[in-house]
């Protein structure tokens, strides 16, 4: 079957998949909803709820992976909430525990970078287009205060510039 699906079809399709899951999810609310009375209607409502909160969480990973093509330099591994970049000239390893500060950086190219300041200054630049470089976001979900719509702007984007997404509150670095 996979020789039946073009290629970026078979990608649009992994990169939508969990959103798509979240609008079976919700029809099958409806369904449950139109189908039943009573109290289990209210099981329904919970189901559409869900599935609403799937899918819109589905949508938000999808356009943040949006360039994360995983054929750009390097590998991502994401370990211990640390987040690892390895590649042939270059690498390197950020602990999230110690991050002072989050940007995406679009290329006059139109490639986008992910760049992490640690509170000690060190400083880490990923590929959004390395290999693994979209488990980043999910790594990112933990930090409270995350710009999500500076981050989809920033992916969206074809304009060379750097987009803030977030910065420590415990220490300040500039």
């Amino acid at each position: 079957m996979s020789e039946f699906l073009r290629p970026e079809v078979r990608v649009f399709l992994a990169r939508y998949a969990q959103a798509m899951f979240g609008c079976a999810i919700v029809l099958f609310g409806v369904w449950w909803i139109t189908i039943s009375f009573g109290m289990m209607r209210g099981l329904g409502v919970a189901i559409v709820v869900a599935g609403f909160g799937l899918a819109v969480e589905g949508l938000r990973r999808a356009r943040l992976t949006g360039k994360s093509t995983g054929k750009g330099p390097g590998i991502v591994e994401i370990d211990e909430r640390r987040i690892t970049w390895m590649s042939g000239h270059f690498g390197g390893s950020i602990a999230m525990d110690a991050l002072a500060t989050v940007d995406i950086q679009i290329t006059p190219e139109g490639e986008a970078l992910w760049v992490f300041l640690q509170t000690d200054g060190e400083r880490l630049v990923v590929p959004a287009s390395a290999k693994g470089a979209e488990k980043i976001v999910d790594v990112l979900s933990a930090l409270k205060g995350l710009d999500y719509d500076a981050a989809l702007r920033a992916m969206s984007s074809d304009e060379a510039g750097r987009f803030h997404l977030w910065r420590s509150q415990q220490r300040q670095l500039d």
